[in-house]
């Protein structure tokens, strides 16, 4: 990919201007919680990918990069807010400058253009985990299976193996309703065959000879068999004999019988526990109102769910993904666990109901067909009410929402003492009509027979067409689960066998024999840890927070990994180990040094600790950091290296802010004090909470620092070197009246910053306290390269007191004994 030369940030978030030098090497960015490290962080990814994590993506709400990108005071001019950074691309081996605006965010700007160096930001854009905060790393860890696996795909760019997952199932699903609702038409199909056949069970045979009995009658010849291509009434047209009657008079007996029956027997039985027990079911779901809220909430993510047409989410018309869309449906529904249960069970009550409510609407359509040829318009209007009365009811059992409604259709179901004292009506009329001659009653039964038998075949024809489409949809939902799975399974088998290593690298000294388990299951990630050899158990289980961090880290880098390979060669992570203990620490640097010597790190952190390990470990070089010592929405992040303290203390005692002063003195000595004492090699009594105050630090620098210019000295006498003694009699005449000159004034800082009422100072007595430490600090650091004289090497014997630039260079080593004497 790419590797980071220069960064400029211009008005973006919370930075006004500020240019960073990276120079491809790894880069730290330290300084307190609030004085900009993330608008670093930000600043990267937007130029790399034209996009600001922080500002999308779930949880966000109305945030967005072209509306708050830009600092808040050029929210108006977005044009002006931009970064701009030279990059170097490896597999191009050239440098590139990019830059973009928070006005046009996705029109990215390369000097020199070509299409290799624009292939290689799209691709960067298709990968802005290259940036990731704590909070997103440890997401691999703590969050459950299903979401961890979706996370992890989307990482590795495999998430539409889970979309196309997702939507082959809904097919499968889909397909197996269809199969229900075609197997009860096929079951009622049949019902309605032996109804009007009179036979015991609808097989060829009994067809057969049924039919056959009733063919000798009108001298018809026998049926041999029973194919799809063969009617029950063949011949009948040209046979002797009458056309048959408008009414099946034996068909219509039996049907409306059925009827009857049927209805009769919900007044009576056990179909009246059924609906209590639906009834009660329901009721359940009505005990409060913040359970009725739930249930409609519920009910809305089904509905929304169910609506979904796989690119606008329906319900704010925005594009979404299957994906999104589940996640979104799946975690609300999951908050609703408890009356998901409770709807599920009341479902599962209503459903015989309501399913016995669909088939006496099904009797009340047959019962009309014949009262409109035996009955008057009354009793037809009473028979047409009821059925519509039971589709009613049916209808809003199957909706199930509104509760009181579907409470009220359990608690009164349609009455059916009218429709039965119209059936009776129909069942008199059909008594009453002229009983056919045997040759008719045939013929009657022939025609109702084919009739019927045309209406199973199709049902029988639709319900095993629903079956084979149901077959194969499951069969494909099968194929492409195993086979991604496989293929799934693999790919974690590699990343969890580098993940266990890099863990154990870490943490060698104990969990030297580490483990772990990346599981695979239908649309889920397992993920378990061993623990000292007791077993597999969830990272969140009995790992400490700070091995929980390490694990992220870990899976973070052996899923990036094995997704660039070698095009690993960028990665920011902004405060992504704060609680992993010192020790660990040291290892996490080491390793990332050791493992990824091509990969550019950009690392912040507010811990100088942390950024302690970075440095000793050689992780990242002493001109690769940065310290933010301060943040405002005026001047954005203030850098300790600019020296700029030194106004800004004075601009405080100006305006008679003495304790504000004194204290931003006091925390500037101490930054710069530590800085001293490092560069010097000074021992410090040791302090178990690592917390050091000015005292501890800024006095022990200040007699190294003589030492060393003693020590130098008498090394240049040695050598009878008189131009070394005496330039060093000068630096140490103008470092002690330097050190005097503090000293006189230091007893005024510690009441300043603890006001009492006898410290009551002017800024014209505070005043050449600053400049006493101004002038004292400066002359730890060479007046050329203004950088600090470091003793070197860095451990072991020393050799020599030197700046960058080399122009303070004092020689420790003294002329040797032989050649003294010589």
């Amino acid at each position: 990919m790419i590797k980071v030369d220069t960064l400029t940030i211009s008005e973006f978030r919370g930075i006004r201007d500020l240019t960073l030098s990276p120079n491809r090497k790894n880069f730290a960015v330290c300084g307190p919680n609030g004085t900009g490290k993330s608008g670093v962080v930000d600043a990267l990814e937007f130029v790399l990918t034209g996009s600001i994590s922080r500002l999308t993506g779930r949880g966000r709400g109305d945030l967005s990069v072209k509306d708050h990108g830009a600092h808040v005071d050029c929210q108006k001019s977005p044009e002006k807010a931009f970064v701009e950074a030279v990059v170097w691309i490896p597999s191009l081996n050239k440098a590139v400058k990019i830059r973009r605006t928070v006005k046009s965010p996705l029109a990215l700007e390369i000097t020199p253009d070509t299409q290799e160096a624009r292939a290689v930001f799209q691709q960067l854009e298709a990968h802005p985990e290259i940036a990731l905060s704590r909070r997103e790393i440890i997401r691999f860890v703590l969050t459950e299976p299903g979401q961890r696996a979706k996370d992890v795909q989307a990482l590795l760019k495999l998430d539409q193996l889970e979309s196309m997952r997702a939507r082959l199932q809904k097919i499968a699903n889909a397909a197996d309703n269809i199969v229900k609702t075609a197997k009860r038409s096929h079951e009622t199909a049949r019902t309605e065959l032996v109804r009007a056949m009179d036979i015991v069970e609808a097989t060829g045979a009994n067809i057969l000879e049924a039919a056959n009995k009733r063919r000798a009658i009108v001298g018809l010849a026998p049926l041999l068999s029973l194919g799809i291509d063969v009617s029950l009434r063949d011949g009948l047209a040209t046979a002797e004999g009458g056309q048959p009657s408008r009414i099946n008079k034996a068909a219509a007996k039996s049907d409306v019988e059925a009827a009857a029956s049927s209805v009769d027997s919900r007044l009576k039985g056990t179909f009246s526990v059924r609906v209590a027990e639906a009834k009660s079911a329901v009721e359940l779901l009505q005990v409060d109102e913040s359970m009725l809220n739930a249930v409609l909430r519920d009910d809305f993510l089904k509905t929304a769910l169910e609506l979904y047409d796989g690119e606008l989410c329906p319900v704010c018309d925005t594009p979404k993904s299957l994906k999104e869309i589940v996640a979104i449906v799946s975690a609300k529904r999951k908050k609703l666990e408890e009356v998901k249960v409770l709807r599920e069970k009341a479902e599962a009550a209503i459903s015989p109901v309501r399913e016995a409510l669909e088939e006496d609407c099904a009797f009340a359509r047959t019962a009309y067909s014949y009262a409109k040829q035996l009955l008057g318009a009354d009793e037809l209007q009473t028979i047409a009410d009821f059925g519509k009365a039971l589709k009613d009811a049916a209808d809003t059992l199957r909706a199930f929402l509104p509760l009181d409604k579907t409470i009220g259709v359990l608690t009164e179901l349609p009455s059916a003492d009218a429709f039965l004292a119209a059936v009776r009506k129909i069942e008199k009329a059909i008594d009453a009509l002229p009983e056919p001659s045997h040759q008719d009653a045939a013929r009657h039964y022939l025609s109702t027979a084919q009739l019927r038998l045309e209406a199973l075949r199709e049902a029988h024809a639709a319900a095993r067409t629903a079956e084979d489409r149901a077959s194969k949809a499951k069969r494909v939902f099968d194929i492409y689960k195993q086979t991604s799975n496989a293929a799934l399974e693999k790919v974690y088998e590699n990343v969890q066998a580098n993940f266990a290593d890099l863990y154990r690298r870490i943490n060698a000294d104990d969990e030297d024999a580490f483990e772990a388990k990346l599981t695979p299951s239908i649309g889920k990630l397992g993920f378990g840890v061993d623990f000292y050899g007791r077993g597999f158990f969830p990272p969140g289980a009995y790992h400490s927070e700070g091995h929980q961090d390490s694990m992220g880290i870990c899976l973070y880098l052996a899923l990036m990994r094995h997704l660039l390979g070698g095009g690993f060669t960028f990665a920011v992570l902004d405060d992504v180990l704060m609680s992993v203990d010192a020790g660990h620490r040291r290892e996490v640097s080491k390793l990332l040094q050791a493992e990824f010597p091509d990969t550019q790190f950009v690392l912040t952190t507010h811990d100088k600790a942390w950024l302690k390990f970075m440095s000793t470990t050689e992780l990242v070089k002493k001109d690769g950091t940065v310290h933010f010592r301060k943040w405002t929405v005026d001047d954005g992040p203030t850098i300790w290296a600019k020296g700029d303290v030194w106004d800004e203390i004075r601009d405080l005692a100006n305006e008679n802010d003495i304790a504000g002063a004194a204290a931003l003195l006091r925390r500037s000595l101490e930054h710069l004090s530590a800085e001293f004492c490092e560069a010097l090699r000074v021992k410090v009594e040791f302090s178990v909470d690592g917390h050091y105050d000015l005292g501890d630090l800024l006095d022990p620098a200040i007699s190294h620092l003589k030492i060393q210019y003693k020590d130098a000295r008498q090394a240049a006498a040695t050598w009878q070197d008189t131009d070394r003694i005496a330039a060093i009699e000068a630096r140490e005449k103008a470092f002690d009246d330097a050190v005097n000159k503090a000293k006189v004034e230091q007893w005024q800082i510690n009441p300043s910053v603890h006001y009492n009422e006898w410290a009551n100072l002017h800024k014209s007595e505070f005043l050449p306290v600053v400049t006493a430490f101004e002038t004292l600090c400066a002359l730890f650091k060479c007046n050329v390269c203004g950088g600090l004289m470091e003793v070197s090497p860095s451990r072991g014997k020393r050799e020599y007191l030197q700046c960058l630039c080399g122009n303070v260079k004092l020689s420790f080593l003294n002329k040797p004994k032989g050649l003294l004497t010589a």
